[in-house]
């Protein structure tokens, strides 16, 4: 930095790019170092915490108690999460305002779809939901609904509900749509949801651009919290395009792969999965037990040959979220669970050997150095993930105006004009 400070009050010519490369290996440097340190002291944390013998009560279906830690990642997969939770934790007037979407998802449904309920048709999804919530020791009502489109999601935040598209369940068999409800019912388990509820808020005012300041305004006027949440839509369409907009969408696919994950371990086969995904591709057109067994064993072929595309960067996440925001990534999908079904951790859940919320609350009371030290270490890593980001995206609008400029250096050159014609001979 004191060198582009210097050269700059010197006049001397500067290398935008050489400074950026050199920034992002210092970039890449500091967080592999805080990553093994970071690591380190999760392990320590993992080793305590884990049980010695199973967890009282867990098996044939239930575990309870169950942290969604079991599911944790390495910080390369969910330094996303954070980055879009700390933004939207930093919004003003968040809360308020996101009720208040909450209850207009909640009174369009009412008005739009149909709710199930006992005694009326498929109120079989009701005990299969119950079912899942009960595997997870999760005590809360949700209610559910059945759409003419839009597949299968969960909306609201505080007070969730699950809206399906029962076109889509009608050409599954039992086992499948119980995996459907049970991986959309697992947005519940891991949270997140304030983060989908957020986009949903952006979605909204993208759609009646003209109207979002007339809004704005008028949510001026509302006593005490109306100015606040009118600066806070202000705020939030200014890092929309920077970071929620691609964030959500990558969080979103990111989620899809830990609870297809959790309902495996709550039906107990993942069989109704793998049929599941074959028919997100090939619908009815699979028929047969060795023709959708084969099916899915070509699709986690396509999913293992874009993970390593994706490992070796030659495909952005985010771009591929965004190119196929709605898209159900079934071949990636199914990859993931099954290496998730080979991992020791899937073995070990479900034999009861997990970490419970009552134990790992206890432990961070009781272990607060060591939780200070990983949250310190966390957010800066999130912090170089941040900045690496920024670097990327600067070097490749470097490299984009690179091109430019040598495509409009090579252009052809104009033809010659032709040679105005002889004049005609003397007679």
């Amino acid at each position: 930095m004191f060198e582009s400070l210097k050269r700059a009050i010197s006049g001397e010519p500067t290398d935008r790019r050489a400074e950026l490369l050199a920034e992002r290996v210092r970039v890449l440097e500091g967080l592999e170092q805080r990553r093994s340190m970071l690591e380190e002291k999760r392990r320590t944390r993992v080793e305590a915490l884990f049980p010695d013998g199973p967890v009282p009560g867990a098996g044939a279906g239930r575990f309870p108690d169950l942290d969604p830690f079991n599911f944790e990642e390495a910080e390369e997969q969910s330094w996303l999460v954070a980055v879009a939770q700390r933004i939207i934790d930093g919004f003003p007037g968040s809360e308020a305002l996101l009720s208040q979407l909450d209850a207009t998802f909640r009174g369009f449904s009412d008005a739009n779809h149909y709710r199930v309920v006992e005694g009326g048709p498929w109120d079989r999804l009701l005990g299969w939901r119950d079912a899942a919530l009960r595997a997870w020791d999760v005590e809360r009502d949700v209610p559910l609904y059945l759409s003419s489109s839009g597949g299968a999601r969960v909306l609201g935040c505080k007070e969730p509900f699950v809206v399906l598209d029962h076109m889509a369940l009608a050409g599954l068999d039992d086992d499948e749509a119980r995996f459907v409800l049970a991986t959309t019912l697992g947005h519940v388990f891991f949270g997140n949801l304030r983060i989908f509820a957020f986009h949903r808020l952006m979605e909204v005012l993208d759609k009646m651009p003209s109207m979002s300041g007339l809004i704005a305004r008028g949510l001026g006027m509302l006593p005490a919290i109306g100015n606040t949440i009118s600066r806070g839509i202000e705020l939030a369409r200014s890092v929309n395009d920077q970071m929620i907009r691609k964030t959500n969408l990558v969080v979103g696919l990111r989620q899809h792969l830990l609870c297809d994950r959790l309902a495996v371990l709550a039906l107990g086969d993942a069989a109704p999965a793998e049929r599941y995904f074959v028919r997100l591709v090939l619908g009815a057109a699979a028929a047969g037990d060795e023709q959708v067994a084969a099916a899915h064993r070509r699709l986690v072929e396509q999913g293992r040959s874009l993970h390593e595309r994706l490992i070796e960067g030659k495909i952005d996440l985010h771009m591929l979220s965004i190119v196929g925001p709605t898209a159900a990534f079934a071949a990636y999908r199914a990859f993931k669970l099954g290496e998730w079904l080979e991992d020791d951790r899937s073995a070990r859940i479900a034999r009861g050997l997990y970490v419970t919320r009552t134990r790992l609350y206890e432990y961070r009371r009781t272990h607060r150095a060591l939780e200070d030290e990983i949250r310190f270490l966390e957010g800066r890593v999130l912090e170089l993930h941040e900045r690496l980001a920024k670097v990327d995206e600067e070097l490749r609008g470097l490299d984009a105006a690179a091109a430019a400029a040598a495509a409009a250096d090579v252009a052809p050159e104009p033809e010659p004009a032709s040679p105005p014609p002889a004049p005609p001979a003397a007679s």
